[in-house]
């Protein structure tokens, strides 16, 4: 039998390649995210709550659209923020290789 081993551990550069390529695919992830988070958000604010509803539970979907809207709003922009995030660590490891 021979002394070769079936794997090798990798250099610096193919694991700062590999680790560029997780990033990327989680930036693409985060970017489909973002996105529908997005439209889900437009499509909400888009259907206007008539003001002729008057029944408490009309009012009180109207509220919780109006809450869901903002929840959305939040995770939009805590998507931005970790898909800038993401940028930043693709800079950082092409500046590696």
């Amino acid at each position: 039998m021979g002394t070769e081993s079936w794997w090798t551990v990798p250099d610096a550069g193919t694991a700062t390649t590999e680790a560029l390529a997780r990033l990327r695919e989680q930036r693409r992830l985060l970017g489909l995210v973002c996105d529908e988070v997005e439209i889900a958000g437009r499509r909400l604010a888009a259907e206007s709550v008539d003001e002729w509803w008057r029944s408490p539970a009309q009012r009180s979907y109207g509220h919780r659209r109006e809450e869901l809207s903002g929840e959305l709003q939040g995770a939009w922009r805590s998507l931005v923020g970790a898909l800038a995030a993401v940028d930043e660590a693709i800079v950082q490891q092409k500046a590696r290789l």
